[in-house]
């Protein structure tokens, strides 16, 4: 089967499983699992008491994996459920998991927000049109081939 991409695609790809294997090195390297590291990360940024289903959209995880990986951060003793409204689920840190955020999080969400801080404001927002015009656009040819199946 013969196929030809794209250099500079190519290149993207390459750039995106980087990203991907250091949150990976950052997790591992912290003793906690991708999605461990993905749900506290959303917690910081979406505030104590957020849903699953707020955490799933944020940090693009399925909720199959943040409904297993939830249930054995609560049995690990690093957040807690609290019942919402209806048969909304709440989670929260526990004084363990604040600890946790606190010392494993926190520094690397910090670090990140520097680095991102010192591109200017341009660079920035070029970066975020240029990814979501991409996104939509693989979205849109996605959605197409799924129409011709």
């Amino acid at each position: 089967m013969e196929f030809r991409q794209n250099e500079t695609l190519r290149e993207f790809d390459r750039l995106n499983r980087q990203i991907e294997g250091l949150y990976h090195e950052i997790a591992a390297a912290r003793g906690l699992s991708d999605s461990a590291y993905g749900i506290l990360q959303a917690m910081l940024v979406l505030g104590e008491g957020c849903t699953q289903t707020a955490v799933c959209r944020y940090a693009c995880l399925n909720k199959q994996t943040v409904n297993s990986s939830v249930r054995r951060m609560v049995q690990d003793g690093l957040i807690e459920l609290r019942q919402g409204e209806g048969r909304e689920m709440r989670m929260h840190l526990t004084v363990q998991g604040e600890r946790v955020m606190r010392e494993r999080v926190l520094p690397v969400e910090r670090a990140e927000s520097e680095v991102f801080d010192e591109m200017p404001v341009e660079d920035q927002q070029a970066i975020l049109r240029l990814v979501n015009r991409y996104l939509d656009s693989f979205r849109r040819k996605l959605d197409e081939l799924e129409a011709a199946r």
